[in-house]
């Protein structure tokens, strides 16, 4: 099964039609266009339909399920961990998520999205699943 590379960065910037007050909409990662799409002023209420801006890039999508996005090749560093798919890309990954894993004071940064970690499922960010983690990694590192 093919699947599309192409993902579209949404982005709305617009004055709403009953009240002045800007409108701003940012989606990423959307898999198809639409012509226009409804959106409520947080000022007023009103609901209008608007044209949105589409910005096309190559990519994969956080959604993943353990091939490569460029090669279709499954990956080598997977395994299932409590219905969920861990998975690296290589050893430099590896080490990267164990020292994200590891860390016990985990700053926050103000800006979305500016890092790996910041998309990183939840399962992974959570505190309760350290040390299952870790000794997974450790398995995974031995392959």
């Amino acid at each position: 099964m093919e699947k599309s590379l192409v993902f579209f960065d949404l982005v709305l910037k617009v004055y709403c039609n009953q009240c002045s007050h800007k409108i701003v909409v940012e989606t990423s990662e959307v898999k198809q266009k639409k012509e226009s799409i409804r959106v409520r002023c947080s000022e007023c209420g009103g609901v209008e339909s608007y044209k949105p801006t589409y910005i096309a890039h190559t990519g994969y999508s956080y959604a993943f399920d353990g091939v490569d996005p460029f090669f279709q090749l499954p990956l080598w560093y997977q395994a299932s961990f409590k219905d969920e798919l861990f998975w690296a890309y290589g050893p430099e990954h590896l080490l990267y998520l164990e020292q994200y894993i590891g860390a016990r004071l985990r700053e926050r940064n103000q800006r979305l999205y500016a890092t790996m970690v910041e998309r990183l499922p939840q399962f992974i960010k959570s505190a309760k699943n350290r040390d299952s983690l870790l000794k997974l990694l450790e398995r995974m590192k031995l392959k």
